[in-house]
């Protein structure tokens, strides 16, 4: 196209430049025939300027003489002015024809003069002057007819001359028109020939990139062309198809990445070693198509690194027998700069040449997986379905490794933890009993009082009915004995039940009945005392629960409020529902909790009763009434008592509403007044 471009461009300015030349030289041509007949209209203008001299002498010879004739000086002035124009004449330049007429013109002016001397000069015979007058005018004549003659002949030259400079004119001018004419019917033709050569292959590219912008990745277009256009079609159609090329490759690594994502999602979702090989031994079959796949690890004596399985497409066996010396791996580690090691060819390099051979490996990769900067194993994949192993799987395998340690790592963190979740709910089983126990110490010497009592009267009735021989006597004690007896046995199976460690057990918890269990077991404790239980149970739902739990729960507080007041005043048990909370209050009028220590009285084994607590008894609750989900609300002043209320959420919750216990667990604050007393109902 470049060189087409510059032929016809150099075509059309030969043409305008052979035009141009042409019109130039005729030009030239022209103007030199235009000055020649300048010239011969200057030489025209000297031969009449003869004449009329000629004419003005001829006319001055007729009236000399006479009152109308010129007086001898006018005479001789036009003499000498027709001589000078003779001369004229002479000076020019002309065809030896015209030379030899213009010397025997002057030979006649030389006559003509002499002839006009003589009859200037002579005046004494009048016969004489009239005849030298004749002869000067026949001289005259002469010189005048060769004039005219001469005039004529130069007229004919000079309109020769202006027809041939007007037919060189006419010439330039159709040359320059036919020059021009053609030069815009070829620049025409050049013009058309040069668009449509252009045209056409951007045409042809502009539909090709519309449909490549319509989806068709790849399109090639049908055009042919030879020069740059042609160049500029091939280089098109390749790019079209690299554009192709590269969209696939992007849509393909997009897509392992997509399944490289959903296998890092799936190592973190699960926690057992073995599952954790099975899914990355899948997940390096699915993003390389290898037909064997599977881990290498370090041991944990760091000997060797031995084939961890489950595998995929070799048997535990064969997983088995491929172990390698950590000392190798560690000088393939650190030769290979730390990048993968991919054996498309010479498999002899491989560290596991010799159980490669045995399971018919043809290529390998190994890319390694580290943890913390220190090299822990190798992913290995073997036998690529199709073709050979590329940069692009060692990329997709060094991420997956990356993720691979984290889940390791996160597996082994969740098996530590699991170990320390199991012993730390050990020891907290242990507090708990511990707690109980404290609680259930508190209680008894109370209870060994009151299991006296049905003890004293068994034996008392029983000595006596030793001595009795009446029957209805003796069964009358059997009765009062079979009632302390089973009087003495509740009290032992009600602190048996209570102190017995047994597995948590939540269903459906009456709480009234199970406060009124708890005011049974307090009610020894109280019968010493000056402390005055007042309770009020309103009518209150089921809720979900442990019912042991939340009987050490207000079994603790209600020792607490016992302990508070120092054997008088009075304690509180109030139960009611307010929104969706089963709430129960437990009051007392003791000396209160300052506000010193109110923020630590749920710390674990912080206590007030140096010596008689454990400290544990309000921790303890708090922990189980926040896994019931339940809150605990508190206040108190010092010097005006306390109040302790258990907010536990009932069965039916009202949908959309929020789990209680997720906003807080537990509120604090001072009482400006004592509790307020609850309407007696003395038990």
């Amino acid at each position: 196209m470049k060189k087409r471009l510059v032929y016809s461009l150099f075509l059309l300015f030969t043409l305008f430049t052979l035009g141009a030349t042409l019109t130039i030289l005729y030009i030239y041509r022209t103007t030199s025939n235009l000055r020649t007949i300048i010239a011969l209209h200057r030489v025209e203008i000297i031969r009449q300027n003869l004449v009329i001299n000629a004419q003005t002498v001829q006319s001055h010879l007729y009236t000399i003489g006479t009152v109308f004739g010129p007086d001898v000086d006018q005479i001789v002035k036009s003499v000498l002015n027709l001589d000078n124009s003779v001369h004229s004449c002479l000076g020019c330049h002309h065809t030896p024809q015209m030379t030899a007429r213009l010397q025997e013109m002057n030979r006649l002016v030389e006559d003509y003069k002499e002839a006009l001397s003589y009859l200037i000069t002579t005046s004494a015979n009048q016969e004489r002057v009239e005849r030298l007058r004749t002869a000067a005018i026949g001289i005259g004549n002469v010189f005048l007819n060769k004039s005219q003659e001469m005039a004529l002949i130069a007229n004919e030259r000079l309109n020769e001359q202006t027809v041939k400079a007007m037919q060189q004119i006419n010439n330039s001018r159709s040359i320059l028109l036919v020059t021009l004419m053609l030069s815009f019917f070829i620049a025409l033709v050049i013009a058309v020939t040069m668009t449509r050569q252009i045209t056409v292959p951007i045409n042809e590219l502009v539909d090709a990139t519309r449909r490549i912008k319509a989806g068709n990745l790849g399109y090639i277009t049908p055009y042919k062309s030879r020069g740059e256009f042609g160049e500029l079609i091939n280089s098109f159609n390749d790019m079209s198809l690299t554009l192709k090329e590269s969209n696939e490759k992007v849509l393909r690594y997009l897509h392992n990445l997509s399944d490289l994502y959903s296998i890092t999602i799936t190592f973190h979702s699960v926690t057992s070693m073995p599952d954790i090989f099975k899914e990355l031994s899948a997940g390096i079959e699915e993003l390389t198509g290898a037909s064997q796949s599977g881990i290498l690890l370090r041991d944990e004596k760091g000997e060797f690194f031995r084939h961890m399985y489950p595998a995929s497409g070799i048997s535990r066996e064969q997983a088995d027998s491929i172990r390698i010396v950590s000392s190798v791996m560690d000088g393939l580690y650190h030769s290979s700069m730390r990048r993968a090691l991919m054996l498309n060819t010479d498999i002899r390099r491989s560290p596991t040449a010799q159980a490669d051979g045995q399971l018919g490996v043809k290529n390998i990769l190994f890319v390694w997986v580290r943890n913390k900067g220190e090299l822990i194993g190798a992913i290995r994949a073997a036998n690529k379905k199709t073709g050979d192993f590329t940069e692009e799987d060692a990329s997709l395998l060094a991420i997956l490794g990356n993720n691979f340690s984290v889940a390791l790592e996160n597996a082994r963190l969740w098996e530590s933890l699991k170990l320390q979740m199991k012993e730390l709910k050990d020891t907290q089983e242990q507090l708990v009993q511990a707690a109980k126990f404290a609680a259930i110490g508190e209680l008894a010497s109370n209870v060994a009082h009151e299991i006296n009592n049905p003890l004293t009267s068994i034996l008392g009735f029983t000595e006596l009915m030793r001595e009795e021989a009446d029957m209805g006597i003796i069964q009358r004690d059997l009765d009062i004995i079979e009632k302390e007896s089973l009087r003495a046995r509740d009290i032992v199976n009600h602190l048996l039940e209570f102190s017995r460690k047994r597995p948590l057990k939540i269903g459906p918890v009456d709480m009234n009945a199970l406060l009124k269990n708890v005011m049974e077991l307090v009610s020894f404790q109280l019968k010493d005392t000056l402390i005055k239980l007042v309770a009020d149970f309103g009518e209150i739902p089921p809720i979900e629960g442990d019912p042991d739990q939340l009987k050490q729960v207000f079994l603790n507080l209600v020792n607490n409020a016992v302990f508070a007041m120092e054997k008088s005043g009075t304690l509180g048990i109030k139960t009611y529902v307010k929104g969706n909370f089963a709430c129960v209050q437990i009051t007392d009028t003791g000396k209160g909790i300052p506000p010193e220590v109110m923020g630590r009285i749920f710390e674990p084994f912080f206590t007030t009763k140096s010596e008689k607590g454990t400290g544990l008894g309000l921790s303890i609750s708090y922990k189980i009434v926040q896994s019931h989900k339940g809150l605990f609300e508190v206040e108190s002043a010092p010097g005006k008592g306390s109040l302790f209320t258990v907010k536990l959420p009932l069965r039916d919750k009202p949908p959309g509403q929020k789990n209680p216990g997720e906003d807080r667990s537990v509120t604090a604050k001072t009482m400006a007044d004592p509790p307020a007393k609850t309407p007696a109902c003395e038990n």
